[in-house]
């Protein structure tokens, strides 16, 4: 089937949603899409087409108190929860297309689970191995300052109310330079500004554990930033690409989403190049 929905019950006591594209031929690569904080998988759907097109398939998933999984919106009790939903994805695409290359890609606070579960979870038992990982817009640090009592908050109820989700100060309009995007960002149901105490006390903490374990993320990476960006840190990412020993390539003037920037089609065209320089024979 070109297009399917997937469901599982995770052991947080979570329903899990992902939904999958395929080639109408058998595809030489398979990505499995981790998407950012506040949205869900459906977002990328014409860009996944785009890979489609091309022969390669693509699985996402939404995330803990994203999209349609179950739970409170912008919560996770912890990211070993969404480090077994990637792992059983990433295990269901092998099942389905058990020679493939396969590829990691999460963009934004997607980017920096994938690091995470590249450097924590990746070389477990039963893990299917990674051709290589990219990551767009990386979330390294914000492009913005939070506000100082927010920080301050999360630190002092991390025990406490784990639960307790804030606003995420993103202003929809860093997403993207074309208005189209941000309208239909603020139009859509499925999209939320939360953040929770405990998911951002983990997002830092997987930050710390990927530069003290980057030894530990043995596939290929590349790394794709907007130098516009004021999401996510353009800085922050080519800092810690040079500690990782990726790739790193700088968008001159893309906002957030370089997925849905002028410069798309050159991001689409270096990550298909990307791709047929990681074919493992």
């Amino acid at each position: 089937m070109p297009h399917r929905t997937l469901h599982w019950d995770n052991r947080s006591g979570r329903t899990v949603f992902a939904q999958c594209w395929n080639p109408e031929v058998a595809p030489e690569h398979v990505i499995v899409l981790i998407h950012g904080l506040g949205e869900h998988s459906g977002r990328y759907e014409s860009w996944a087409n785009r890979f489609v097109s091309q022969g390669v398939a693509v699985y996402a998933l939404d995330l803990h108190g994203h999209g349609r999984t179950t739970g409170a919106r912008g919560h996770v009790e912890s990211f070993e929860f969404i480090y077994d939903d990637i792992q059983h994805l990433v295990s269901l695409a092998k099942k389905d297309h058990p020679t493939v290359n396969l590829h990691l890609y999460g963009h934004s606070m997607g980017g920096a689970i994938a690091l995470g579960f590249a450097a924590i979870r990746a070389h477990g038992v039963g893990v299917p191995a990674l051709t290589s990982i990219v990551t767009t817009g990386t979330a390294i640090r914000p492009g913005f300052e939070p506000p100082a009592w927010k920080l301050k908050l999360a630190a002092l109820l991390n025990n406490f109310v784990p639960w307790l989700a804030l606003g995420n100060e993103l202003d929809p309009k860093w997403l993207s330079s074309d208005p189209r995007v941000v309208e239909a960002y603020l139009a859509d149901p499925l999209v939320h500004d939360r953040i929770s105490v405990r998911w951002y006390n983990e997002w830092t903490k997987t930050i710390e554990s990927v530069r003290a374990s980057k030894n530990q993320i043995k596939s290929p990476l590349f790394m794709l930033h907007g130098d516009a960006d004021r999401a996510t840190s353009p800085k922050a990412a080519q800092e810690m690409a040079l500690i990782l020993g990726a790739k790193f390539l700088s968008l001159p003037g893309a906002f957030h989403e370089i997925h849905h920037e002028p410069c798309q089609n050159d991001v689409f065209s270096d990550l298909m190049v990307w791709l047929s320089k990681s074919i493992v024979k």
